[in-house]
């Protein structure tokens, strides 16, 4: 697969609508390749958490008590998506007090997940990326692990493509891309 075609193909698979599982060692492998990502001063300010298949109920079931507290509905929700994933991957960030610092290690850990999503389509693993507002949760950093100095910035629910074809190409509406300086 062409880097190209994997930039302009890949697309979020968004519908958890049936069991699926995932080659494990290509993640595994995905994650140490991503870290090739670039990132200033080496500092590579990313971490992850691996949730396995078989560790996806019972992480839904810590996460969602505190992400959707006396939401019985919403926790089912959760627990009946989430635990038809092939994997989970949460995205930690070293946070730095230095305003500059900081922005690059945000910019260095796009770079990373990037490089990650485009690394699993190439394996033939789909995926989405999520952000939900429980991600600044206090419980749920606790749950991943997160340090008093890191940030939690995201999820990878990592799919199968089965539902590929069903996925629409949105097409990119920002197309004053380009300004030229005068």
């Amino acid at each position: 697969m062409e880097l190209q075609d994997a930039i302009k193909n890949r697309r979020s698979i968004k519908k958890f609508k049936h069991d699926m599982h995932i080659d494990e060692a290509a993640v595994h492998q995905a994650i140490i390749d991503a870290a090739d990502a670039p990132n200033h001063g080496m500092r590579e300010p990313w971490r992850t958490v691996y949730v396995p298949k078989h560790k996806l109920g019972e992480m839904s079931r810590e996460i969602s008590r505190y992400a959707f507290p006396r939401e019985p509905e919403k926790q089912q929700s959760h627990y009946d998506a989430v635990t038809n994933l092939g994997g989970f991957v949460a995205l930690i960030m070293k946070c730095d007090a230095r305003q500059r610092e900081e922005n690059e290690n945000y910019l260095a850990v796009g770079a990373f997940a990037q490089n990650l999503l485009l690394l699993l389509y190439e394996q033939g693993i789909g995926t989405c990326w999520k952000t939900p507002q429980y991600i600044f949760n206090p419980k749920v950093r606790q749950s991943f692990g997160v340090l008093p100095d890191e940030r939690l910035v995201g999820f990878i629910y990592l799919t199968d493509l089965k539902e590929e074809d069903k996925m629409k190409k949105c097409e990119r509406k920002n197309r004053g891309l380009i300004t030229n300086y005068i």
